[in-house]
């Protein structure tokens, strides 16, 4: 888990024994991520069943806060894979403006079609950005996928404009994270309730829709500091921008600001929490 929080990857290239320790972190991560999805899963189930017949309550409340207390554990550990400025930062490229056509030329190999190849290449970098809960530099990966895409078989030039491009993205990754700090120095954090829906079941091909980014994933790990599993929901104390980007971007996530009246501000989170109701309309509610 260490060498995780240092970059997604290894900076000695060449190295088969650094290599393989990120392998092996990758994999632990994700294992463990799953874990904690299921365990969540599970404890949302055996809660609600207990709603359903409270006659079970008596003896069967004590299971429950054991899940509880091992989901909780889970929880801890994951979020030692992550980052929160990695996390912070990404909430932050949204709000960036799209990129003109770089000024080096680089894109010329394109003609006509180069405002379309741009295009293309800041969509995957975006998509990457917003939904990985890894550092920036990662989602230049995605961006170099879609211009080898765009070449196609374009020869003369391809090094100009895989040139450009990379400097295109450390300009993209340092302009995200300017806006990100100027997002959250000096100015008060948010408290965001979130519904967490159910991890969905694998289709026939053993594939499943993912109700949930990775990037969402990592913040309700990371910043999560109270949860109502009876009704799935989840409390979470972030910075100011990533609190607008769980309460304006489109997603399938039930949100709200759970200090969004004046008065809730000297009331504990918990307390918020078991006040909201997430299928009653609320004008906080996203």
């Amino acid at each position: 888990m260490h060498v995780l929080s240092l970059g997604e990857y290894p900076q000695e290239e060449e190295d088969g024994d650094v290599w393989r320790r990120y392998e092996e972190a990758w994999r632990c991560r994700d294992e463990w991520l799953a874990r904690w999805q299921d365990a969540q899963d599970r404890l949302a189930t055996a809660a609600a069943s207990l709603d359903a017949c409270p006659w079970l309550r008596q003896w069967a409340a004590a299971h429950v806060d054991v899940r509880a207390a091992a989901a909780e554990k889970l929880r801890l550990t994951a979020t030692r894979f992550y980052v929160p400025k990695a996390l912070a930062d990404a909430a932050a490229v949204d709000g960036l403006p799209a990129p003109a056509l770089p000024p080096d030329g680089g894109f010329g190999i394109f003609g006509d079609q180069a405002s379309s190849a741009m295009s293309a290449v800041w969509r995957a970098w975006c998509v990457s950005a917003t939904t990985d809960a890894r550092a920036l530099s990662v989602a230049a990966l995605s961006a170099e996928e879609a211009l080898d895409e765009a070449l196609g078989r374009r020869r003369n030039g391809v090094d100009e404009a895989k040139q450009s491009l990379q400097r295109l993205t450390e300009t993209w990754a340092a302009a995200a994270r300017l806006a990100a700090a100027e997002q959250t120095a000096g100015r008060p954090w948010c408290l965001i309730g979130v519904r967490v829906p159910p991890r969905p079941l694998a289709r026939r091909d053993g594939s499943a829709y993912q109700a949930l980014t990775s990037w969402q994933l990592a913040v309700i790990a990371v910043y999560q500091v109270t949860a109502d599993w009876h009704r799935a929901v989840v409390a979470l104390w972030v910075p100011p921008g990533i609190g607008h980007q769980l309460l304006t971007a489109a997603t399938s996530l039930r949100t709200v600001d759970l200090l969004g009246d004046a008065e809730d501000w000297a009331a504990p989170a918990s307390t918020l929490l078991a006040a909201w109701e997430p299928d009653r309309y609320d004008a906080r509610v996203r």
